[in-house]
């Protein structure tokens, strides 16, 4: 088996010409990083993408899209190499070539031989979330899909055995990974900086919220981030420099471009796909008129367009609604049961419906409106294609075909939102260049 060469292409990367050196060490004005002044500096630095599923990674690393009323320019980030086991996300992947100048190879990792790995400068992974997330069944190491991140090691040694080591790489996970352990105890991503950091990287991790770097999500992923040893560790803080100098929303400090409410007010009426919904199972579509509408509707959304300040819009606009919302004479007896004893159930918050005033809840791959929050706030329905593409941050032209509805659900679930990439990809610019 070969790869087409304008699928993976070898690398020849451009390299400008070191500076001559003599001896002294050059500070770099962020966070007094240590760079050799003789280092090379490279126009372009070319990515393998494993697991890469709808993009949403991809595309923020080389960015050059606009998300709503912000430009995301172009990065110094080239996708050679993209991979996937999932038909459906190759669906995907392949019919955004505005974005995308090369296809997703679909097939299973495990086949792809180390003879055709060839020489890259980064790699970046989302490999299979399931066995750790907390809407699964969390058997993780004990999935066979919960060692797939021993397959993203693998090009990382491959790549390193090559003219020159890759620069770096970055994993992402639910946050459910941190519980997950290896048989001997160890933690699942103390394992991978143990592994890395042999390969000869400085490797660290820590949970983002991804409403904190301009996702209108309050979604919670593990990024695990290795930097090639004659580098600095990777500076998290960097990410919050990135927000502050490209004036990018965030819940700490500039949130209104996050509410709900903002973030479906502008949606053109003619946007692709913003009519096209997975319908409820009748027992869900019961459920949701059962709980009821959030106080706030259409109406609303004309203020958040004008950019009304959130005190002035309604003294209701942050009151959500759940299982909780309904009456107790209407609640199955799982719910009866689980309202008498709230202690011992913890009182999950099942069938979460945020208000316009609110930053939604995660958007997962099953869609499900029990685990999800993928109610819409005043219509008795699953938000639509575009609008769960908007809450993950993707551009209002990314198109999402699909062969069954769901599978449109699952891939923008399993995302990484593209917004949330474009700032990692200008904070490892902070590094290399």
């Amino acid at each position: 088996m070969k790869f087409d060469t304008a699928v993976f292409a070898k690398s020849n990367s451009i390299r400008e010409k070191s500076q001559k050196s003599n001896g002294k060490q050059l500070r770099l004005p962020i966070e007094g990083k240590l760079i050799k002044k003789d280092q090379k500096r490279r126009k372009v630095i070319e990515v393998v993408s494993l697991f890469s599923g709808a993009g949403g990674f991809d595309l923020g690393l080389i960015g050059g899209f606009n998300y709503r009323e912000r430009r995301y320019s172009k990065n110094k980030f080239r996708i050679t190499f993209a991979n996937d086991i999932d038909p459906a996300c190759e669906l995907v992947y392949n019919k955004n070539r505005n974005y995308f100048k090369h296809k997703l190879y679909l097939d299973n990792i495990v086949n792809i031989p180390d003879s055709e790995i060839s020489n890259f400068e980064f790699l970046i992974a989302g490999f299979p979330c399931q066995p750790f997330s907390n809407a699964g069944l969390r058997k993780g190491i004990n999935d066979e899909r919960g060692s797939l991140f021993e397959q993203a090691i693998r090009f990382l040694k491959v790549g390193g055995s090559k003219k020159e080591k890759p620069l770096g790489f970055i994993f992402e996970n639910v946050r459910g990974i941190m519980s997950s352990k290896m048989p001997d105890g160890t933690t699942v991503p103390d394992e991978i900086v143990k592994r890395t950091e042999k390969l000869g990287y400085k490797t660290n991790y820590k949970l983002i919220r991804a409403s904190d770097y301009g996702v209108p999500s309050d979604r919670y992923r593990l990024f695990v981030v290795g930097i090639r040893d004659d580098y600095d560790y990777f500076d998290f803080n960097l990410l919050d420099e990135i927000v502050f100098k490209y004036d990018i929303p965030s819940r700490q400090t500039d949130p209104y471009e996050l509410y709900l409410g903002s973030v479906l007010s502008d949606i053109s009426p003619g946007a692709s796909q913003n009519d096209e919904y997975w319908k409820l199972s009748p027992a869900g579509q019961k459920m949701i008129e059962k709980i009821g509408v959030c106080e706030d509707g259409i109406e609303t959304l004309e203020k958040f367009r004008n950019k009304v300040p959130i005190s002035d819009i309604s003294p209701t606009i942050t009151n959500g609604r759940s299982w909780k919302n309904m009456k107790y004479r209407d609640m199955t007896k799982r719910f009866k049961t689980i309202w008498d004893n709230p202690k011992k159930y913890r009182a999950p918050n099942f069938y979460r419906r945020y208000a316009l005033g609110e930053i939604n809840g995660t958007i997962i791959a099953s869609g499900q409106p029990e685990n999800s929050g993928i109610t819409h706030p005043f219509y008795n329905r699953r938000f639509t294609i575009r609008e769960i593409a908007r809450i993950q941050s993707f551009p209002d032209d990314f198109e999402f075909p699909y062969t069954t509805i769901s599978n449109a659900y699952k891939v923008i679930g399993n995302a990484v939102p593209p917004v949330l990439a474009w700032v990692f990809a200008k904070a490892l610019e902070k590094i290399y260049y």
